[in-house]
């Protein structure tokens, strides 16, 4: 392959005889082209230069980053044959490749059939580079398997000691850190700026500049919008190669808001612009007011579920719910929920008013005071339901299953009896609430968990109970105040104690978001077990994943942990069903020191702590029939 300013005589025979040497159509679906590329570029030890290169998608299948279809751009040995591997006088070079075998993937969220797909990445010479030309071969592969495609023999080259490469080199950027929207006015110092036939092209991480002004020894140029991080800035002379790169760092300046909100009873769900944490858990009652606009009444806030910040500030949420005491709101009110202004400096230098109880990730005071309205509707869900009970031969608790989350008052457990309808025996009272599950977290069933009674007595084999709620004082209640409902009753017969572990039976990638790798935030999955578990979001769930290369991490849902931060959600909680679990990242995925970069997909789930089915079993990970999270066929 040749690069794209070839003749086209010589390019033609090139590509006939790659051609007649190498089969079409390798994977069924995909087939491709080459269309070009960038110029072969003179680079010195330290430098950093971008390649691209263009292929046409000539096959019948749309090439989607993140998904199944994922078209990556593989490195591949000087025999143009041996792909998925780099050569090793070039390994080195690797600058935010893919993958260590990886150059890029698409820059396109999608190529259909007939659309050029491009494809760039950044070389970086070593440090002590030796003068020579270094070759980077590569080839286009399906990014799940790493079947090649259609090889062509793709390749470009970096030279050591070229000479007259006319590349600027720079040696300062003043300021070094701008805001992530953009409009930064830099001055980049240096030599062997050429201002003329035209500017020289400034880039900000791959995105171009506004060149504002030109010398010899200095550009001035205004930085473009980028995502918050450190990018590389380069600047190019026209013909020329790019300079050396500088580091320019965008900083999140951006005041998250309070964007939305609904309501039901007693309950209010309010939506931020982005994951915030709150600072201080105990200022609910005047962070926010929420007032009854027909009849002009106010409802106190009891609790605003709004995660406490960690350190870290990682572990934001984008909707969180807040708890209305009397009186609640009726269906069809129209109702206006402010957040208030709060005594503290407000960070984000474009807050002018703000609330610094609430953060974003990057310590951004939210905007107060905010205000957004909405017509109460019907609590969803209706009145809640006693699902099922259980008891073990000889044990002293009694687990009850609720058809969804439900609050429980400390005395509640008296209002709950057990009938074996046989008068000769006696029949267990119940005592209080299990030490370690009670009713839920603090007095509450979180989606499914179930409420742990213990008895008086131990109780018998093979016995049939009735177990009957009777309550004039409703003290059982969902999370809008519908109450359980007075002598609802289920039966259950006690057996033998459950010590059999759940299992993990499928796991699948749901959501992959910039890259290949299971590392951005927002890339999820979701594990299967094999019978219902306890929804215990509220406590830290721990995972272990381990990928083909040996690299390992550790992610954590809730809890308050701040490294590796991860959201847990559990299926149709309101019917508590709860046998999958839905992990989320909430920032990039840092993997264990010492291991690889990139959590490349597929990889293992290898430990859970803090997961448990109804008997308080933990899972059996390692006798699982499937802990393999990938991308399933046609998803």
């Amino acid at each position: 392959m040749r690069k794209i300013v070839t003749a086209v005589s010589a390019a033609a025979l090139s590509l006939s005889m790659l051609a007649s040497a190498v089969p079409a159509l390798a994977v069924t679906g995909y087939d491709s082209a080459y269309a070009g590329e960038s110029a072969f570029v003179n680079i010195s030890p330290g430098q950093t230069q971008n390649f691209q290169v263009f292929f046409a998608n000539t096959g019948t299948t749309t090439w989607s980053r993140g998904t199944g279809t994922q078209v990556d751009l593989a490195a591949c040995q000087h025999d143009k044959v041996t792909c998925n591997s780099v050569a090793s006088d070039v390994a080195a070079w690797n600058s935010g490749w893919l993958s260590t075998t990886r150059y890029a993937t698409t820059t396109q969220t999608t190529t259909a059939p007939g659309s050029l797909g491009t494809f760039s990445y950044n070389i970086a010479a070593p440090v002590g580079a030796v003068a020579g030309t270094y070759r980077f071969n590569g080839d286009l592969v399906l990014s799940t398997t790493g079947a090649e495609i259609h090889p062509e023999g793709y390749y470009q080259d970096a030279t050591i000691g070229g000479a007259g490469n006319g590349a600027a080199t720079l040696t300062s950027l003043t300021p070094t850190s701008g805001t992530n929207n953009g409009g930064t006015a830099v001055t980049i110092t240096g030599t062997g700026i050429a201002c003329t036939p035209a500017f020289p092209a400034v880039s900000f991480g791959g995105t171009n500049a506004v060149v504002t002004s030109c010398g010899s020894t200095s550009v001035g140029a205004t930085s473009p919008a980028h995502a918050t991080g450190a990018v590389t800035v380069t600047v190019t002379n026209s013909g020329q190669a790019a300079s050396n790169g500088l580091s320019f760092t965008y900083l999140d300046t951006t005041a998250p808001s309070y964007t939305a909100m609904s309501i039901a009873s007693n309950v209010v769900t309010v939506t931020y612009s982005e994951p915030v944490c709150k600072t201080n858990v105990a200022a609910f009652a005047t962070d926010w007011t929420v007032k009854n606009v027909s009849n002009a009444a106010n409802s106190p806030v009891t609790s605003d579920n709004t995660p406490l910040c960690t350190a870290a500030k990682d572990n934001g949420v984008t909707t969180a719910n807040l708890f209305l005491g009397a009186p609640t709101i009726p269906p069809g009110a129209f109702v206006e929920v402010d957040l208030n202004t709060a005594a503290g400096a407000c960070v984000n230098p474009a807050n002018t008013t703000c609330n610094p109880n609430f953060v974003d990730a990057s310590g951004n005071t939210i905007n107060a005071p905010q205000g957004q309205t909405a017509s109460a509707t019907v609590p969803p869900g209706g009145a809640p339901t006693m699902v099922s009970a259980s008891g073990a031969v000889a044990g002293t608790t009694v687990t009850i299953n609720f058809s969804q989350p439900v609050n429980c008052t400390a005395g509640s457990f008296a209002d709950f009896t057990l009938n074996d309808n046989n008068a000769a025996t006696v029949d267990p009272t119940f005592t209080g609430f299990d030490a370690t599950n009670k009713c839920g977290t603090g007095g509450q069933t979180t989606s499914g968990t179930p409420a742990v009674l213990t008895t008086s007595i131990p109780l018998p084999a093979a016995t049939t109970y009735t177990l009957t709620y009777t309550s004039a004082t409703s003290d059982v209640k969902n999370v809008y105040g519908v109450a359980l409902g007075s002598g609802s009753a289920v039966t259950f017969t006690t057996g033998a104690a459950d010590f059999t572990p759940p299992t993990i039976v499928d796991a699948d990638l749901v959501n992959n978001v910039a890259s290949s790798n299971f590392t951005d935030p927002g890339d999820s999955f979701t594990l299967t077990f094999s019978e219902k578990m306890q929804n215990n979001t509220g406590a830290a769930v721990t995972l272990g994943l381990q990928d083909q290369d040996g690299t390992t991490a550790t992610i954590t849902c809730g809890g308050g942990v701040a490294a590796n931060a991860a959201t847990c959600a559990w299926d149709s909680a309101s019917t508590g069903t709860t046998t999958m679990l839905t992990v989320t990242l909430t920032g990039t995925l840092t993997p264990t020191a010492g291991t690889t970069p990139g959590m490349a997909i597929p990889f293992n789930i290898t430990s859970t702590t803090g997961t448990f089915d109804v008997a308080g079993n933990p899972p059996n990970i390692l006798g699982s029939s499937d802990r393999l999270v990938e991308f399933e066929p046609g998803g």
